[in-house]
Parts: structure tokens; sequence; C-alpha cells
């Protein structure tokens, strides 16, 4: 089964190429894979390095918390022949495509709803594909485009495609698993989840955890209880995890305590504290909980405001939508999303005022 466009991969493949051919000779020149480091961002990271076939210089990010004029200094410092852009909405962000394009290529897949059209696209050293645009509104994870790049796929590449969808909550769409037992399974969700977590928590200006045990992890051809007893990569992912969870059980213990105190609500908007930036994870886990409502949790974290919005399975309420209209009225850092999950971040009173604005196109005058 068939996800991309053909015509989108075959457009995506020349360009990679054609980028690669054009530095033959200035082998000092890398490769940059910029990837949101989610889940599926990192499983698209995987998949990309796979594609070029050689070693990448990697940049992690986690948005909605993305320092463009850092990345963008880093990345230009290192004279990239090749750009690479995965899972974020970096086409909102011109001048930076710019500077880069000005001296290498550029090559973006993002799935987020966008901003700003297709304007990206005007120079033949861009490429920005997004299906949202491209593809008549899809929404295919970054994971899935990768997957679907690679012209040879070994039984590891699937495994690591099941984990990005994973995160995505995206297997019932795909259907691809049919060959893995149900214990296969469960043993890939406790790794996906694993691999998910290690953005969330940030000690070092970038961290390329999860990258790294995919890497060492393929050597063997698949993932095994005994390979992940003996790795050191994975050992750290898992410290990371268990730290997540602790934090994270605890808060909800505590949220879903004031939940219950409330009579017939339609929208939960609630605030946590944490040393961690949890406000998503635990967004997205409510909203399990409650099928019929936008859920909403926000956090001050690093100086900084965000707010992490899912609906449940049975919303319509477009929160990408959503958010959008709000950036028009309102000076938010950042701010976008997809039709199920979006995300903010603001200053001070802007923030405050954004978060007015959210309950009041939710609920209401």
């Amino acid at each position: 089964m068939a996800f991309v466009d053909e015509k989108l991969l075959a457009r995506a493949r020349d360009f990679i190429l054609s980028s690669l051919r054009s530095g033959e000779g200035q082998d000092e020149r890398p490769v940059v894979i910029v990837y949101h480091g989610d889940g599926d961002g990192c499983c698209a990271a995987y998949f990309l390095e796979r594609y070029i076939g050689r070693p990448a210089l990697l940049y992690w990010v986690a948005t909605p918390d993305f320092n463009f004029a850092k990345a963008e200094d880093h990345i230009s410092e290192q004279n990239p022949l090749l750009s690479i852009f995965l899972d974020m909405p970096i086409a909102s962000r011109p001048q930076m495509i710019e500077r880069l394009s000005s001296a290498g290529h550029v090559f973006i897949y993002d799935h987020h709803q966008p901003g700003m059209g297709d304007r990206c696209n005007s120079k033949d050293t861009v490429l920005y594909i997004n299906p949202v645009i491209h593809q008549n509104g899809a929404d295919f994870p970054a994971a899935l485009f990768g997957w679907e790049l690679l012209t040879e796929k070994a039984a590891f590449d699937k495994e690591v495609l099941f984990m990005g969808l994973f995160t995505e909550t995206w297997l019932e769409q795909a259907r691809l698993f049919k060959e893995f037992s149900s214990t296969r399974q469960d043993l890939l969700k406790e790794v996906a989840k694993r691999v998910h977590g290690s953005f969330l928590i940030r000690n070092m200006g970038t961290t390329h955890y999860a990258l790294q045990f995919l890497a060492k992890a393929r050597a063997g051809g698949s993932i095994s209880v005994q390979q992940l007893e003996t790795m050191r990569e994975y050992r750290i992912l898992e410290g990371i995890y268990d730290l997540i969870q602790n934090e994270k059980t605890w808060l909800m213990m505590g949220l879903k305590a004031e939940i219950r105190r409330l009579t017939n609500p339609t929208f939960i908007l609630k605030k946590i504290e944490s040393r961690m930036r949890l406000c998503g994870l635990i967004a997205s886990e409510l909203r399990w909980s409650y099928p019929d409502f936008v859920i909403a949790v926000w956090q001050k974290w690093e100086h900084r405001f965000f707010c992490e919005l899912r609906r449940g399975r049975h919303c319509g309420i477009n929160l990408a939508a959503l958010i959008e209209g709000i950036k028009r009225e309102v000076n938010l850092t950042t701010g976008g999303g997809h039709p199920a999950a979006a995300a903010f971040t603001a200053e001070g009173d802007d923030f405050f005022e954004a978060l007015d604005r959210v309950r009041h196109q939710i609920m209401g005058p």
C-alpha cells in the first residue's frame, strides 16, 4: 500500500540526489539533518540518513520552543551542501530558508498545517513538500514519508516505521503490520515510547540518544529483548522515560482529581508545574479519557509559557486553524500544528490573552 504520491517521492529523490551530485569534489561540505525530536521526527531522520547513504550532521529540536535564530547560525556555520528539515513548520521562516539556500540546497518535509502556502518552492535550490498542500490535505507523518522514500527496505526499517507511526497514533490508518505478532507489537510500542520520550528532557543543546540507539540496533537486524538489555543507548532512553513517567503519574493524579470536580465540562484547561516540559504529553494522555472535548494544558518552562492542545476522538474542532486565527490577533512566539494537536508559546500578557481567546473560541462568549 502506497501513501505519499509517487510524483512527490520522485521529486524528493531527484532533488536530494542531484544536490549530493552537485557537491562532488566538495567532501568537506556536510549534509545536515534537522529534525523534530519526537518519535516521528527521530524515525524520519533515521530514514533520511539511510537514504542519502552517508553520515550526516544531526541537529535535534523540540518544537514549539525551537530557537530558529540559534539553529540558523549553527547550520550556516557548517556550510552544508544540503540541509534537510523534517517534521517542523520551517516554511514559516523564509529568511532562514533564503540564507541556507543561497549557499547550498534545502529540502523540507512537513505535515503541519501550513501558514504560508507554497512560496518557498520558488528557488531551484529549495524543495518543500507538505502533503497538506501538495496531496489534497493528507497528513502523512514524516516517518511514513521517509519509509516510502527508501528504495531498498530491510526488516528493521519496518520496525522503525511501526514505532514512528505508533507515536503519531497512525497505526490504524496505515495497516501495514499484519505480520507482526501482538507480542512483537507490544515490544515495539514500549521501545517507541522511550524513543519518543527522549525529546522531553533537554539537558544540553542537542541530544541524539534515540537516533544513536536506532543506528546501533539496526546492526542486529531486529529488535529483541536480549539486545535491549545490553545496549547502553537504550538504557539511557530507559532512564529518561522512567523519570518522565514518575513525574507524569504524580501530575496526572492531581489533574484528574481536579477534573472530576468539574460540572459538565465542555473544555478542559489546566496548568501544570514541572521542571520538564510535559504539557504536551499530559494533554495527549488526557484526550483519551475525554473524547468529546478539547484539552489544553499549559506551563511555564525555562522563562517561557507553553500551551499544548489536543482534541478527543469525537471532537471536530480544527486546532491548527484555531491557533492560526489567534496568531493574527495576538503576538505569539510560535504556534501551529495539526487539526487534532496544536501548540503555541508566547511571552507574559500575550500568552494569557491567547489563552482567553482559545477559551472564547471553543466555549463561546
